[in-house]
């Protein structure tokens, strides 16, 4: 699912993963230990995303979702 294109073909999906990776990349720099449950953008459910989360011990667990207009 590639969510919303922008006009000038720019995906929404694109986006989300491009700004995960960077605040993964800030956070692992400021000593935090980071995991991501994907690395491109194959579809995991939200519980297998969670289960990653459990098995992992994570403190904190986060879904980016951005909201785009599509017109």
């Amino acid at each position: 699912d590639p969510g919303c294109i922008g006009r000038g073909g720019t995906r929404e999906k694109d986006v989300v993963l491009s700004v995960a990776k960077k605040l993964k990349n800030k956070l692992d720099t400021n000593g935090f230990k980071t995991y991501m449950t994907r690395s491109d953008d194959g579809y995991l459910k939200l519980a297998e995303r969670a289960s990653i989360a459990e098995k992992t011990k994570a403190d904190l667990f986060y879904t980016f979702a951005f909201l785009f207009s599509c017109k």
